[in-house]
């Protein structure tokens, strides 16, 4: 089986933050209700930048730190909030960066709620497997402008919701990588968590409450007893509310420690979560050769998306 590796991550935040303190003068909520009920102390806002100037912005953040020459044979984009069906992101994005990918490049974006990103890597590491050695290189986007789709007298989408866009660069390698997937659909649930052309998002919070600490928990289960897996350096989690992510990390019976969160700080940025998460971790030096990690991602569709990736 041929193997894949993590060669470089970048990510990009919109120049607009936005403060607990702006947000509970606007609902006429307090900063603390904010914090209590999501962990959450500033997020940000795309007012000028496009969605695919952050998608290109976090793409050529991670570009520049890829260390040898490349060229980019795949380009995925997850999204939930894309107002533009042709050309889609992922070829914009190609016309951006051509100069590092091929003519062959294959672009495609991808919908699949806030686990967008995870089921995106999983596609792009199956397409580098089977290719037979035509896609050795793929980027992956995870990129949401939120902003655009929010009802702003909803208090419990508005005090959580952000913008942003994250990337990595996945490439083939000889080395032996552990790489193991799982997915799980729960399309009967959909109604919890929608986003339909011309309306603003609808999130019913307790039930997307129960789905997140239940299914997910489920999810990572059948992944660990199917692949007997059991070292997990790092758990990296859809940054979707810090109660609910306490609450998985407890289920699962993984130390707090082991567990990464910069959900107080980005916000909660759907697709775009995981990989800008991966980009603060690789800043802090804490995606070191041969680490485990367990990602997971979450929401809306409603499914759950697992990977379990050797570094």
């Amino acid at each position: 089986m041929e193997n894949i590796q993590i060669i470089s991550t970048g990510s990009y935040l919109p120049k607009q933050k936005v403060t607990n303190a702006t947000l509970a003068e606007k609902l006429g909520i307090t900063e603390e209700y904010i914090v209590k009920r999501t962990g959450i102390l500033e997020r940000y806002y795309s007012k000028e930048e496009t969605i695919v100037d952050l998608a290109v912005y976090a793409a050529k953040d991670a570009l520049k730190k890829v260390k040898e020459n490349i060229k980019i044979d795949e380009i995925i984009v997850a999204t939930t909030s894309s107002k533009e069906l042709m050309p889609s992101i992922s070829f914009q994005v190609k016309r951006k960066i051509a100069e590092v990918t091929t003519r062959e490049c294959i672009c495609q974006d991808i919908l699949s709620g806030c686990a967008g990103y995870i089921n995106a890597l999983d596609i792009a590491r199956n397409t580098i497997v089977a290719s037979e050695g035509r896609v050795k290189t793929a980027l992956i986007i995870g990129v949401e402008k939120l902003s655009e789709f929010l009802e702003e007298s909803d208090i419990g989408t508005s005090i959580i919701l952000s913008d942003g866009a994250g990337a990595t660069i996945i490439a083939k390698t000889e080395e032996k990588k552990d790489y193991k997937s799982y997915f799980t659909v729960d399309a009967e649930e959909g109604e919890i968590l929608t986003c339909r052309a011309n309306e603003k998002i609808y999130m019913d919070g307790k039930a997307v409450y129960k789905y997140a600490v239940t299914k997910t928990v489920e999810n990572v289960e059948n992944l660990l007893t199917k692949e007997q897996l059991q070292q997990i350096d790092t758990l990296v989690l859809h940054q979707s509310n810090r109660k609910i992510m306490q609450s998985i990390g407890n289920r699962l019976q993984i130390p707090e420690e082991k567990i990464f969160t910069n959900i107080h700080l980005k916000g909660n940025t759907f697709c775009a979560s995981i990989p800008i998460a991966l980009d603060d971790m690789q800043k802090q030096g804490k995606l070191q050769k041969n680490n485990t990690i367990l990602m997971l991602g979450y929401g809306g569709g409603m499914n759950t998306a697992s990977i379990y990736l050797e570094v």
